[in-house]
């Protein structure tokens, strides 16, 4: 379909042309009536001066006629560039669509979007913001385009929703402008931003729903309302691919979910019966089998508490599989509960911060509790046993175990690498933590464990 324009200014190029052929034969006319016809009486040769005006005109005409045909070549080449990019953008749109089901997860596709939204535009920077599902106006999820690994550090977080970001944000509408500091929500940036000026933000809209926002910044003589058009285009077929991925990764998180279930299942109904079956073997042997020597009990001793270990070690899997987080305090309680009963046991519990637990790090605190009480129960004789946590404020976790028993010699046990203390010692060591030990001959034992606060300890 021709554009409609382009026929137009086809037209009025033709018209021009013409009315400038009809006037050059005029003024030709015009010249020779009256200023050549007279000269030929004086000085003779009429077809010389003739010659002379219409080689004059004729190269006046040229000069202009192609002046308006380079005139409206230029523009054509506009045109055609228009198109391209246009196609360009259209073609982009196609490949970003095709994303989904080849990326491997949700900020893949988001970075895919942005990589291919910035040269579309012509833009220097480009940027894509997620909200929080539980504040709307909050970015939790901030991908970027045109920016060094070594950038991004310097400017260190993500922004926070406000300033320019911010205005796209809460008006939900396309914000176009060839300055940015000019405007009244402008805030500044922070140090070690690149300068930015022209700036183009596009809401990202799925049925009537927020799912992101893109942001196109530094386009060379800035953006225009073309852009701002085609901007919306993208925007809207990005907020489709954002919505099919969303789907896509629905999908394959429930079909993680259903075969961690399985494997749960499969895990409790089949291994764990088998080692509760021996374990309970073991512990009737070594309660009715009187003629066992000394190293016979102890290394059958050794051998059930290795396998309670194994145990609570398959419980705490089993439990990592489910969809739900894992909690310190129900899988402490649920661990003792299996290993012996409560009645000798307390829980100390002061506040809630094991509520953010890494589950891997859970897993270790439980089997080092557990070995913890396994040994307050069975060397030290205790009767009394208090399973304690805190959130320590100075930057660490805290967890001790503090019982009533016979005590031990701390630096004969570590000198002889005993088997239980290597085995807490290794598990905290992992999380950069410390065991602390400390024991008086028929007083009791105290074991402590302090886990720094990191990242890597923490879950969101």
């Amino acid at each position: 379909m021709s554009n409609p324009s382009t026929v137009t200014g086809g037209w009025r190029y033709r018209i021009a042309a013409t009315l400038l052929a009809m006037a050059g034969v005029i003024a030709t006319i015009v010249v020779y009536r009256h200023y050549i016809d007279h000269l030929h009486r004086f000085y003779g040769d009429k077809l010389l001066y003739l010659g002379i005006v219409l080689v004059f005109f004729t190269g006046v005409f040229s000069f202009v006629v192609f002046g308006l045909l380079e005139t409206q070549q230029r523009r054509l080449a506009e045109m055609n560039n228009e198109l391209q990019r246009q196609r360009d953008i259209l073609q982009g749109l196609w490949d970003a669509t095709g994303v989904v089901a080849s990326l491997p997860d949700m900020e893949a596709v988001l970075q895919r979007i942005v990589d291919v939204s910035r040269p579309l535009f012509g833009a220097q920077y480009a940027a894509l913001a997620v909200l929080s599902e539980d504040d709307p106006v909050k970015i939790r999820q901030f991908i970027t385009s045109g920016l060094s690994d070594e950038e991004r550090e310097k400017i260190g977080g993500f922004p926070q929703g406000r300033g320019i970001l911010g205005e796209v944000i809460r008006t939900k509408r396309v914000l176009r402008l060839s300055e940015l500091a000019t405007h009244p929500a402008s805030s500044g940036f922070p140090p070690y931003h690149p300068e930015m000026r022209s700036f183009l933000g596009l809401p990202l809209l799925y049925r009537g729903a927020i799912v992101g926002h893109l942001y196109l910044t530094n386009k060379p003589g800035g953006f225009t309302a073309q852009d701002e058009m085609l901007g919306q285009l993208f925007a809207r077929q990005a907020s489709v691919v954002i919505a099919n991925a969303r789907l896509y990764q629905g999908r394959e998180e429930w079909a993680t979910v259903q075969e961690r279930e399985r494997i749960g299942r499969e895990l409790h109904d089949g291994v764990l019966q088998t080692l509760y079956g021996l374990n309970l073997a073991l512990d009737f042997l070594l309660d009715s089998e009187l003629s066992l020597s000394d190293i016979g009990k102890r290394e059958m001793t050794r051998i059930t508490e290795t396998l309670s270990l194994t145990m609570t070690d398959i419980r705490m899997y089993i439990q990592s599989l489910g969809s739900s987080p894992v909690d310190f305090q129900v899988a402490v309680r649920d661990m003792l509960q299996r290993s012996g009963g409560m009645d000798d046991i307390l829980l100390e519990f002061r506040d809630t911060e094991y509520l953010s637990l890494n589950p891997e790090l859970i897993h270790d605190l439980v089997m080092s509790v557990q070995e913890a009480v396994s040994n307050a129960r069975r060397h030290g004789r205790a009767d009394h046993i208090v399973v304690g946590w805190d959130g320590h404020p100075d930057s660490h976790f805290r967890v001790w175990i503090e019982d009533n028993g016979q005590g031990f010699n701390v630096e004969g046990a570590n000198r002889e690498n005993h088997f239980g203390l290597t085995n807490m010692r290794r598990r905290t060591e992992h999380w950069h933590g410390e065991i602390h030990v400390s024991s008086k001959l028929g007083k009791g034992t105290r074991v402590e464990f302090h886990i720094p606060k990191s990242s890597d300890t923490q879950i969101a």
